[in-house]
Parts: structure tokens; C-alpha cells; sequence
């Protein structure tokens, strides 16, 4: 990918970054005494349409946490969460998840966030409608979908816990 392709995609990604902790701090603002629901069908709708591959809603939450429904056309990015453990839930089709390994030639999109370049080694779990998969902060993993299918599921991306001292 050229160098101007690479500067317009990593600004993007910074301001969806931007936007999507902009909309869970919004979430927050909510009145809590009756909850939030969002239905599967809502979900689905809210996805149904991919962006270069890729399709998230952020759902309503509570303080610390984000949750986002997304959908996937096509593999994702290699991505580094330094202080974000994320926990996926699959929800809809397959995919493959590599997790772990060494990661070589991503790039910082945002403090604490990584993206891009290729993952050696690590271990691949596949992933069908129901499966949970939790990947603790730190570590490289990347969504790969079949050729021709998509991926649906819930991304909850929680602070990792500090060490006591």
C-alpha cells in the first residue's frame, strides 16, 4: 500500500477511535435505573452494511468498557491493545482468530493502539456462532474471514486490571 494510502487510513482509524470513545462516554450519560436494550435484529441491521470490509456499532455500556458489534467482509488488521483487554462473542457465519506470536511491521495509530503488519507464530482459534474467545491486553491477534463469507460478533473491550503493589 502506498505511503498517501497509508497516512489516510491511519487517520481514519484515529478518528473512529475517537469517535467510538466519544460514544461510549455518551453511553455513560445515560439514565441507568431502567438499563439498555438493543435486540439482535437491531444489531444486525446496525452492521449490515461494511465500510472497506468492516462494519461497527458501539452498543450502549456502562463506565470502562466498550462494546462494539462488527462485522467483517474480509480479514482484519493485525491489532495491539496495550491497556484494553477485548473478550469476542461470535454471533454470526465463521472466522479464524490468531492470537499471540510476535507481531513485526505494525504502526501506532493511537496511544496504546496498534495496527497493521503480520503475526508470527501465535495460536488460531476458530470461531462459529456462540463461541467466546477473551484476549488479555498486550497481546497481537487478528480476525481472518473465509473468503466470500462474513463474520458477525461482539467486541468487549474492558481496562486491564493494574497490578497490586
Amino acid at each position: 500500500m502506498s505511503q498517501p494510502a497509508n497516512s489516510v487510513r491511519s487517520a481514519a482509524l484515529a478518528a473512529i477511535t475517537a469517535g467510538l470513545l466519544s460514544l461510549a462516554s455518551a453511553a455513560v450519560a445515560q439514565p441507568a435505573e431502567e438499563g439498555t436494550y438493543v435486540s439482535a435484529a437491531e444489531l444486525s441491521a446496525k452492521v449490515a452494511k461494511t465500510t472497506e470490509g468492516t462494519a461497527l456499532y458501539t452498543v450502549p455500556t456502562g463506565p470502562g468498557a466498550i462494546v462494539l458489534a462488527a462485522r467483517r467482509t474480509r480479514d482484519g488488521e493485525v491489532e495491539v491493545h496495550d491497556r484494553l483487554n477485548d473478550e469476542f462473542v461470535a454471533r454470526e457465519g465463521h472466522a479464524s482468530v490468531r492470537v499471540g506470536g510476535r507481531v513485526e511491521g505494525n504502526r501506532q495509530t493511537a496511544a496504546g493502539e496498534w495496527r497493521g503488519g503480520a503475526i508470527t507464530g501465535g495460536r488460531v482459534y476458530q470461531m462459529s456462532p456462540g463461541d467466546v474467545l477473551w484476549i488479555p491486553a498486550g497481546l497481537p491477534h487478528q480476525v481472518l474471514v473465509p473468503t466470500g463469507k462474513s463474520f458477525s460478533y461482539l467486541a468487549f473491550k474492558y481496562p486491564k486490571a493494574e497490578a497490586a503493589h
